[in-house]
């Protein structure tokens, strides 16, 4: 009888172990797909899409979120320095790049 209930106990503490691993794995791999999203959407930022002083927002799909807010820093003849804050926000969670660019003045 007690080789069967220690047995139950092993049994329960492997199940909550294995629970525990996948539940830290999918957390993972959210922050690594946002992760991969958020740097892929910033790199547009000058050649696809034009730096200028604004704040942009959008769905990314399966349940990710991006916003970015774009601010001029300085301004030296026909260049401007900007500061590009993107965030991709996913599952209750945050992950936020910031960098900075130069690009012609608007």
């Amino acid at each position: 009888m007690a080789a069967l209930v220690i047995a139950a106990l092993a049994t329960v503490v492997l199940l909550q172990a294995g629970f525990a691993g996948a539940a830290e794995n999918r957390a993972a791999a959210d922050y690594g797909d946002a992760l991969s999203r958020a740097e892929s959407r910033l790199a547009s930022f000058g050649p696809l899409t034009p730096i200028q002083p604004e704040q942009l927002a959008g769905d990314d799909g399966g349940g990710f979120f991006w916003s970015v807010n774009i601010t001029k820093l300085q301004t030296e003849g026909p260049l401007s320095l900007y500061d590009i804050a993107l965030t991709e926000s996913f599952g209750g969670r945050r992950l936020t790049l910031d960098t900075s660019r130069l690009a012609p003045t608007r």
